[in-house]
């Protein structure tokens, strides 16, 4: 099954930031980017050696860190590669207020101060918006991957709307690539092995093919078989129902990218990029069972609005004995094949002293199929198989200019996507919708076809204008408008029941109900005003007000109201206060800051009743972080963070009914759900879910890195501990008390030689120390239970780099 249009789209550029530590050598003020043309000097490194300012582009331009009024947080590539980051989503443990979700490569969820989008459909598009190398990536598919030869992430807390656009009102994560603007021929090879035979081997090379032609070219391959082991079910009368005898966890993909840049003049450059990335039948698709205190029926005991509640952690679903959370007695076995191309050039042209240019083109195609096994359990409850075709093309062009008390930037950006994918659910989800279109049900599937037009365009200005030598005002604005259809179609089968499968609903017979629900045309504004304060050389105070919005999706749903099909936009208006400021000849930097979000229409999403939905209702939140940096000499770097936050999400719709098959013959009747004769209907007496917390959200949260360097014979030792301790929190909207996550610290370390002549580095690394079990993702199902998975347990393993070049 096939649905999916294509598309062209991308975005804009940029974001974000930095600090540092170094090992035994500074840490040296970045380049300009390719999309900030305009030149940067160096910031002066602080007076011990070991810490230095860095040039980040938040603004789309470079400024020192410490003097951007907003809240970010980055990593340099020497950095990441120090804390052992493999991929794209590893840094949320050293960024305060960044955490992700994910229940395998197929999909990646990132929440930013509690700001996420947890449905697993694939035609959504997230709230914490996503950069490649100056190109906005739309797909949540297409968000995690490998991360090799990386120059810096950045992450910008908060709507971000006026100069990224209508999908940041979380804010925005950048990964930025190594590029082509080295002549000097340089690069490097690297290989990893460690626990569960998991290897990796990438490399990069790069440096001037002739006078003004460049090219940079990186690459790099990953293997690794699963740590949640599969698992035969024994009943007690020596019966053995068989597992899929598939490991979950594991990995086997690659990815590549080559950039090649050529200076049409002194003022000119043109940057291409092509990035290409697979993943090639990857072991995925399942989840271990827990937090079910059974009824006589088979089912889990619920609260009063259908979430199951039970508290005795994992167990095996059919016996109810405990169990690892590393093993899991599905039958199915799940799969993920999914390809990615990425096509850019990038044009950065100063046209005079004080004006430049920069225009950014991007095409990104994305093909992926998936299949899962739901329900945790070796008997068909719930399976869930998707597929989509996605293309986007995007285009933006922006003018920037520095005049005496005026820095200035006006631009213009289109993006237009395509879709064209599936998404089909058989079992106990769809238990009602067989009964009501065959009077019966044996082994029903519904399959949602759909394909997604959408096109956006949009014009944004932003200046900062010099009111004294100390004060100074941001003003910036975005018009932003969406076209966006659908065009769309339920399918029930049921072969043994009716050999004919039956249309239950199409976009245009729910727009029959309610006019205009497949189609969507929204105008909105998006607006910064920041007041900034350089009290002296070292400190600055800023209090900004930020409009940030979100365009309206479908809800794509097997059971769905009319009504709930199409949900709104969402709008959040964001007042903000930090501080940024730096101690003891500089060698202490900390960053503050306090924040209140007011939202209108927070998109919620609920699996309330085991079907995706998405609701509109109003949400506040408020909170604060504080990040420190210390390097009192060259030897020691520390870095640490720390997070407050509370949130209230106003009202979201509970499960109401559930239907879900008989177990065995003669089940009884248990709390709300009545034997219909061969299957059950629940319902559930509570409606709404009133003052939730928002998921992924912590009250209070801890990150650190201490890292300690030594000079021995001809190199240099460093051992490092970084870790993140987090609050209990609740990983999903509905706040079902078997999704709640308990307080738990993750803690890493590593051992690594230098080579000071070579730069030949060796590392010995232990990742999650004491074997902490907490989990990734959750999904709360009612009566059936809650599936999770969780993250690895304690891995360990080596890794050799050697560069080369200057």
């Amino acid at each position: 099954m096939k649905a999916i249009q294509s598309t062209r789209a991308s975005l804009l550029a940029i974001a974000i930031a930095g600090t540092a530590w170094t090992g035994a050598s500074p840490v040296m003020a970045q380049s300009t980017d390719a999309a900030t043309p305009t030149p940067v000097a160096e910031a002066p490194e602080a007076s011990s050696g070991a810490l230095a300012d860095i040039v980040v582009t938040a603004n789309k331009r470079g400024e020192n860190l410490q003097k951007v009024p907003i809240s970010i947080s980055a990593y340099s590539g020497e950095q990441i590669a120090k804390l052992g980051i493999r991929d794209t989503t590893q840094i949320t443990q050293q960024i305060p207020a960044l955490h992700f979700n994910a229940w395998s490569p197929n999909l990646t969820i990132f929440s930013l101060r509690g700001v996420s989008q947890n449905n697993f459909t694939d035609n959504l598009e997230a709230p914490v918006a996503v950069y490649q190398d100056n190109a906005y990536v739309a797909s949540m598919n297409a968000l995690s991957g490998q991360l090799f030869d990386i120059k810096r992430v950045e992450v910008l807390r908060g709507p971000q709307g006026t100069l990224f656009g209508r999908n940041a009102t979380g804010g925005l994560i950048h990964y930025l690539s190594n590029d082509a603007s080295s002549e000097d021929w340089n690069g490097y090879v690297q290989g990893d092995y460690g626990r569960y035979n998991s290897w990796s081997v990438e490399g990069a090379a790069g440096g001037a093919l002739a006078p003004g032609l460049r090219i940079r070219a990186a690459g790099r391959i990953e293997k690794a078989d699963g740590y949640i082991k599969s698992r035969d079910t024994v009943l007690a009368d020596g019966t053995v129902l068989k597992g899929s005898g598939q490991d979950l966890g594991g990995r086997n993909g690659w990815s590549a990218r080559v950039n090649l840049q050529y200076d049409l003049s002194p003022d000119a450059t043109v940057s291409v990029w092509y990035k290409h990335a697979e993943d090639n039948h990857v072991a995925t698709g399942g989840y271990v069972f827990e937090n079910c205190d059974f009824e006589a029926n088979g089912f889990c005991h619920t609260n009063a609005a259908g979430l199951s509640d039970g508290t005795g952690g994992v167990v095996n679903g059919i016996t109810g004995a405990k169990a690892s959370p590393w093993e899991h007695y599905g039958e199915r076995r799940g799969n993920l094949d999914r390809v990615t191309n990425s096509y850019q050039g990038d044009l950065n042209w100063k046209l005079s002293d004080t004006v430049s240019l920069t225009a950014i083109t991007n095409y990104l195609t994305l093909n992926k199929t998936y299949s899962e096994d739901g329900d945790a359990t070796p008997l068909l409850t719930v399976n869930l198989d998707t597929g989509i075709r996605f293309r986007q093309f995007s285009q933006e062009a922006r003018l920037a200019g520095d005049l005496p008390g005026l820095k200035w930037q006006v631009g213009a950006y289109y993006l237009d996507m395509k879709y064209d994918g599936y998404h089909s659910v058989r079992g106990a989800p769809v238990i009602n919708l067989a009964l009501a279109a065959n009077g019966a049900f044996d082994s029903p599937t519904v399959a949602q076809l759909y394909k997604i037009n959408s096109k956006n365009w949009s014009i944004f200005a932003q200046g900062d204008i010099t009111l004294t030598d100390q004060l100074s005002l941001t003003v910036g604005g975005r018009y932003s408008v969406d076209h966006k259809s659908i065009d769309y179609a339920a399918v029930l089968s049921d072969p043994t029941i009716n050999p004919n499968s039956v249309i239950l609903f199409t976009d245009k017979t729910l727009a029959q109900t309610i006019p205009g629900v497949n189609r969507d045309v929204y105008k909105d504004w998006a607006a910064r005003v920041s007041l900034n304060y350089q009290v002296d050389p070292t400190t600055l105070l800023f209090a900004s007000w930020n409009r940030g919005i979100k365009g309206g999706n479908w809800s794509l749903s097997s059971t769905i109201n009319p009504a709930d099909f199409k949900h709104r936009p969402e709008t959040l208006n964001s007042l903000e206060a930090g501080f940024k400021t730096a101690f003891m000849n500089r060698t202490l930097r900390l960053n503050g800051t306090l924040f209140h979000y007011i939202y209108s229409d927070y998109q919620a999403f609920s699996l309330a009743g085991g079907v995706p939905h998405i609701y509109n209702s109003d949400a506040l939140s408020t909170g604060a972080e504080l990040e420190g940096f210390w390097s009192p000499s060259p030897r020691f770097d520390a870095v640490l963070g720390a997070t407050w936050q509370t949130s209230k999400v106003k009202s979201v719709p509970a499960t109401g009914t559930q239907a879900a098959p008989e177990f065995f013959p003669g089940a009884p009747n248990s709390q709300y759900c009545t034997n219909q004769g061969g299957f059950f209907i629940c319902d559930f007496p509570q409606r709404t879910i009133d003052n939730a917390k928002f998921p992924n959200a912590p009250k209070f949260s801890f990150n650190y890195m201490l890292r300690y360097n030594h000079d021995v014979g001809g190199g240099n030792v460093a051992i490092q501990m970084d870790g993140v301790w987090y609050d209990k929190q609740f990983l999903e909207v509905t706040n079902g008390p078997s999704s709640l996550q308990k307080a738990y610290n993750v803690t890493n370390g590593s051992l690594s030689y230098t080579h000071e002549r070579t730069g030949i580095v060796l590392t010995g690394w232990v990742k999650n120390v004491f074997n902490k079990q907490f989990r990734a993702y959750a999904l709360n199902l009612g009566i059936l239970g809650t599936t999770s998975i969780y993250a690895p347990p304690i891995t360990y393993g080596a890794t050799l780099r050697v560069p080369f070049g200057k």
